[in-house]
């Protein structure tokens, strides 16, 4: 296994470098690469965005809801469930074609050869479960972020037609912000706290982005957070919608939320299921193809060979958002890229 203290450290903007027996820092960062035990994968952290002039975690909801749900636990029955995660495979089996995935997960600051053994080089950890949410793909994590200014976003509007808008008649809604403070999320050691605000697309970057995988949580952190009824205020509504630009910085405009979109409409409209994300749900899920398909069948849905291609064109833009956005982000940003 390769001893990480001696390995090159990337220092294009010519920062002080300080190393430790606990790692590699950079007194100039924003973030820095944590390691798992084993120094086989990594993830991103944002130091920016964790250690804020406020810390803790938020949540903002528009009502004052008894519980903390998922999207995933909010669906009605298991064949909602079904296509559900039909829908988020076929999703992120188009993601893992695109360069955002090939970049991180075979390129060179990170693994130039994808056929280098585990343990002679680190690989990125992707979270597709926190992609896939992002994208509003139906997920057992429950979004947190650490800037209160984003949570009020989302508790002081509303979707309507798949779009946010400000609330305007408070008549049926209390706008409420959950803030953590020195509770168990806070725990390092805490199994349900996601680190997802960098996943190599814009959204989590951009929503300074946490979550809390409640699939098989025992904690009920509604009861941990501190609850603020924010002003029903409809001035303050339009103010905050109007610094997060009515939601297009929070969520950019890209080519994951257009297939994103398309899978979604896909599957309501013309009840088509990708042949790959029924294979995937039945091995994982171990359904009986043949059981599983009569369902479908019954429910009016077919199943397509046909999948979601990326054209030249998409490869090239996605390439061009990845080197205008993302690599200069990291190669300024982070303190250490692994280099082989």
């Amino acid at each position: 296994m390769l001893n990480w203290m001696n390995l090159p450290i990337p220092n294009p903007h010519h920062h002080e470098i300080l190393r430790t027996p606990f790692g590699i820092f950079d007194t100039e960062i924003k973030g820095h690469i944590v390691l798992n035990k084993k120094f086989k994968f990594y993830k991103i952290m944002i130091f920016e965005m964790f250690n804020g002039n406020l810390s803790g975690y938020f949540r903002g909801e528009n009502d004052k809801y008894p519980s903390f749900l998922t999207s995933y636990q909010k669906l009605k029955t298991n064949f909602d469930k079904t296509i559900a995660t039909l829908q988020k495979i076929e999703f992120i089996n188009w993601f893992i074609t695109t360069p955002y995935y090939k970049y991180f997960a075979y390129e060179s600051e990170f693994a130039p050869d994808p056929y280098t053994p585990e343990g002679e080089g680190y690989k990125f950890c992707f979270d597709f479960e926190a992609i896939a949410q992002h994208y509003e793909f139906a997920t057992n994590y429950l979004d947190i972020t650490t800037n209160p200014d984003i949570a009020e976003f989302f508790a002081y509007t509303q979707k309507i037609d798949d779009k946010y808008v400000p609330i305007e008649n408070f008549n049926n809604r209390q706008p409420c912000l959950y803030s953590s403070f020195n509770s168990t999320l806070e725990n390092p050691y805490n199994q349900d706290v996601r680190i997802v605000g960098f996943q190599t697309l814009l959204r989590p970057l951009r929503q300074q982005a946490m979550a809390i995988n409640l699939e098989n949580c025992k904690t009920n952190y509604k009861t941990e957070m501190i609850y603020t009824e924010l002003p029903c205020d409809k001035k303050r509504a339009f103010a905050i919608y109007d610094k997060m630009e009515g939601g297009n910085f929070l969520m950019p405009d890209d080519y994951a939320g257009k297939i994103a979109n398309i899978i979604k409409s896909k599957y309501k409209n013309e009840k088509i299921i990708n042949y790959k994300a029924f294979e995937k749900y039945c091995k994982d899920f171990k359904i009986s193809p043949k059981k599983l398909n009569k369902q479908l069948k019954n429910r009016g849905y077919i199943i397509s060979c046909d999948s979601i291609q990326n054209t030249q064109k998409m490869n090239v833009e996605m390439k061009n958002d990845l080197n205008k956005n993302i690599i200069p982000w990291i190669n300024e940003f982070v303190s250490y890229s692994p280099s082989f």
